[in-house]
């Protein structure tokens, strides 16, 4: 009997022991499963930022454009004569982010310029076997990987403006786009036209460039053009004679407009020949994109800087606020570059993001006054309420101006005036504007008028009751 209830005990002890391990391992399996989530949902993204770089300090440097760890541009540096006067050198450089080396390509002597980069492969217009000046330039290009320079065309053309993709090097001369291929070591004609050919630029099977015809009243024309290695085909992109600088990545295609007398950055899909309109600023130009990224020049604060608009979140950001003029942006994964001129001196800088673009604050502009209309001179009390704005800029429309956040401002004359105020942040601007109605002095009812209305009702009530 004793040894029975012994081994019942044992059997219980063993079955309870059972449940506790079972009950162990699952929640062991829920923490394990768990954890993470929590962890993750309670994670911070990293703020984005923006870090600026200086890359050269010549002050002669020009035209940048990225591949990767690898910027490059032209440089005329050994182009001065000793009175200060421009013999026309020009030469191409290489910065390698990497290694932080810079590197000179060229040999000073000629007019090398307008490079282009892609892997290992640096192509250049050159007049080292002729004259830019008498419109004589060939098409060199330079492999880094193994420091050799080849010469791709030798036809005593002006061939300029090369681009490079993969194997191929596409250029213009005059009224021609040519290509070359490096794999196949052949070259060929792939359009002509009547009008003189601009800018052209490739991406995959795609050439992209700019037309540009002047008709017999002097009229100019400027239309974008594209042309697919795969169907052969020529397409006109844009009509209305006003467009230019034209860039591409994958199936998309930027570039400036002037159509309704504004330049605003556009943007055409080759797959769904559809056009999308990318600014409204009326003062944008030179636009590049990589991805869905899209930069480009923009002078609406009066300065000219640079812009940045992602096409997956609907973000437009302002990379640059300094009082220099910028020229020819260029972008490559998260790094911009572009050339940046002040006091006579033209350096290359580049902004590098990082962060989770989600989490920009860009400025929200909003402002309350405590009255809209009155009479001369009336001072007006202006409150702030702007989010996320760092900068405040007030233009009164009386020719005033004020930077700071709140303030009263008094004015003197009548008339109507519209305020503005310009708020910004290292991420952008945003603007609202409202009336103010300043009446005349002499417009208020002086008291004797009273008087008077006072008197004529006596008056009339008088005779009246007679």
């Amino acid at each position: 009997m004793e040894q029975r209830k012994e081994n019942e005990n044992k059997r219980k002890s063993y079955s309870v022991s059972l449940v506790s391990t079972v009950l162990i391992l699952f929640l062991m399996l829920f923490l394990i499963l768990t954890l993470p989530m929590a962890s993750a949902a309670n994670e911070e993204k990293v703020p984005f930022k923006i870090n600026e770089t200086q890359i050269t300090t010549s002050g002669s440097a020009e035209r940048p454009v990225i591949y990767k760890d690898m910027i490059v541009w032209q440089d005329y540096r050994y182009g001065n004569y000793g009175d200060g006067t421009f013999d026309g050198t020009y030469d191409v450089y290489v910065y390698n982010l990497s290694t932080s080396r810079e590197i000179q390509i060229t040999t000073p002597g000629s007019a090398a310029t307008n490079p282009d980069i892609y892997g290992d492969r640096i192509v250049w217009s050159d007049d080292r076997n002729g004259n830019f000046r008498l419109e004589k330039s060939d098409i060199y290009m330079c492999s880094l990987s193994t420091s050799t320079e080849t010469r791709i065309t030798a036809n005593e053309s002006y061939s300029v403006s090369p681009a490079i993709y993969e194997d191929r090097i596409v250029w213009t001369e005059y009224n021609n786009v040519h290509m070359y291929n490096l794999s196949t070591q052949e070259g060929s004609q792939i359009v002509t036209s009547e009008s003189m050919i601009f800018s052209p630029a490739i991406y995959g099977n795609n050439i992209v460039w700019e037309e540009l015809l002047v008709s017999t009243d002097n009229g100019v024309s400027r239309d974008i053009y594209f042309y697919g290695f795969d169907t052969h085909k020529k397409t006109q992109i844009t009509t209305g004679g006003s467009a230019g600088s034209p860039e591409i990545y994958g199936d998309r295609i930027v570039y400036e407009d002037w159509r309704d007398g504004h330049s605003n950055i556009y943007m055409y899909n080759t797959s769904t020949s559809s056009e999308t309109q990318i600014t409204t600023s009326g003062s944008a130009s030179s636009p590049d994109i990589y991805d869905n990224r899209i930069v480009w020049l923009d002078g609406r604060n009066g300065d000219t800087d640079v812009y940045m608009y992602n096409l997956s979140t609907h973000r437009e950001i302002r990379v640059t606020s300094s009082e220099s003029s910028k020229e020819y942006p260029a972008i490559y994964g998260d790094r911009i570059v572009w050339e940046d001129t002040f006091n006579g001196t033209s350096n290359i800088y580049m902004s590098t993001f990082s962060g989770d673009e989600s989490e920009l604050k860009t400025p929200v502009v909003n402002f309350t006054s405590n009255i809209t209309e009155g009479y001369a001179p009336l001072t007006v009390k202006f409150t702030d309420l702007s989010e996320n704005a760092t900068e405040w800029n007030w233009n009164f429309g009386d020719g005033t101006n004020s930077t700071r956040k709140n303030l009263e401002h008094t004015f003197s004359a009548a008339g109507y005036y519209r305020v503005t105020l310009n708020v910004s942040n290292a991420y952008g601007t945003d603007t609202k504007k409202i009336d103010i109605n300043v009446r005349n002095n002499s417009q208020k009812i002086p008291c004797r008028f009273n008087f008077l209305i006072f008197e004529m009702l006596v008056l009339y009530l008088f005779k009246r009751s007679a």
